[in-house]
């Protein structure tokens, strides 16, 4: 990570390019770039094409860090307190880890299935993994309205593919 001067933070977060300065940094956290004052303290993040600015204060280091690194953000920033920042930091890290166990389970099913195991069985098996995530990340989330009507076949090779972009 490339370590910088604090006055000239604003074109690396501007820019979303990871950095260290004094007392002051930046990277990629859980799907979000997260600029941190002292290492904990989120002051901006940008997460799903927004920028989000700390709206509390702690100190005078802390408010010269801001306006060093995000005077050319702060105008468009959505102001969100310190604990609604580390929820969309984590809320990030809960999404991305679940669909990791999901992943994970998928190919353990490939590994431990017996080798005359139908397609049925198959399908059934990823069907209640894939499902059971779905459910518990988009509440409303729906099985797709083709399910019941396409062959197994059909519903093995899309589970696949799911596989392969997660």
């Amino acid at each position: 990570m490339k370590k910088i001067s604090n006055k000239n933070a604003s074109t690396y977060v501007e820019n979303k390019t990871p950095f260290k300065a004094n007392n002051l940094s930046a990277d990629f956290e859980n799907g979000s770039f997260v600029v941190r004052s002292y290492k904990h303290y989120p002051i901006f993040i940008f997460n799903n094409g927004q920028w989000f600015e700390n709206n509390d204060r702690y100190s005078v280091s802390t408010a010269k860090q801001m306006t060093q690194s995000g005077y050319s953000i702060r105008p468009n920033a959505i102001k969100k307190s310190t604990e609604e920042l580390r929820a969309m930091i984590n809320e990030g890290k809960k999404e991305d880890s679940s669909l990791k166990f999901m992943n994970a389970f998928l190919k353990l099913g490939d590994i431990t299935s017996d080798k005359n195991e139908t397609i049925a069985d198959k399908v059934n098996y990823k069907q209640k993994i894939v499902f059971a995530t779905m459910r518990a990340n988009i509440p409303q989330w729906e099985m797709p309205n083709d399910w019941d009507k396409i062959s197994n076949e059909d519903k093995l090779k899309r589970l696949t593919k799911l596989e392969e972009v997660i």
